[in-house]
């Protein structure tokens, strides 16, 4: 190679890795927002806010109960983005005083984060701590007291549950500390 192309190559090069690197970032972050989409941000925060709950929790717990869908219905009945058993929701509507809830409004996403937000901060302060009203939201406040708390004495399916909320939580943290990076990177179309 003649001694005058080699600084044209060094750029070439230069210019290459630079590109393999915004591919390999850019798909990481493409990556990431498929494995923890985010919708529904302002009913998210507004009802965290109300209940005095970190947004990045309750964001991190629909993702684990629904990811996102909004009529998303278990085996079991529960509904929507939070997974509220009808039962449950009938109770939380009672003591909100909702009157115009039915078990049809589970799957309105305001609604739905509504109740699930009033019952997770009732969780916590029956249970003081995140992971026991985790474990009462997933498998009922009756085993999470004859657990006492005890992780390693829940269903495994509880035990997976929490692990997973723990993944989710930096991420959903990220998202709300730094909203503008959800318009980097495209999120499927819904």
């Amino acid at each position: 190679m003649p001694p005058a192309a080699r600084p044209h190559r060094l750029q070439l090069c230069a210019i290459l890795g630079f590109i393999c690197i915004l591919g390999l970032l850019y798909g990481g972050l493409f990556l990431t927002r498929a494995l923890f989409p985010l919708r529904y941000q302002e009913e998210i925060l507004h009802y965290s806010d109300i209940y005095h709950l970190d947004p990045a929790w309750v964001a991190s717990v629909i993702r684990c109960e629904s990811r996102f869908e909004s009529d998303a219905l278990s085996p079991a009945g529960a509904i929507g983005l939070m997974q509220i058993m009808p039962e449950t929701g009938d109770w939380i509507a009672q003591e909100l005083q909702q009157t115009d809830y039915s078990t049809s409004t589970l799957t309105s996403p305001a609604q739905n984060i509504s109740l699930g937000t009033w019952y997770l901060r009732t969780l916590l302060d029956r249970f003081t701590t995140r992971d026991v009203a985790l474990m009462a939201y997933n498998a009922g406040p009756s085993n999470a007291e004859a657990w006492e708390g005890n992780l390693a004495l829940a269903f495994p399916e509880t035990q997976r549950y929490i692990r997973r909320i723990h993944l989710a939580l930096p991420v959903y943290r990220v998202y709300f500390a730094a909203p503008w990076l959800l318009d980097l990177i495209p999120s499927r179309a819904h």
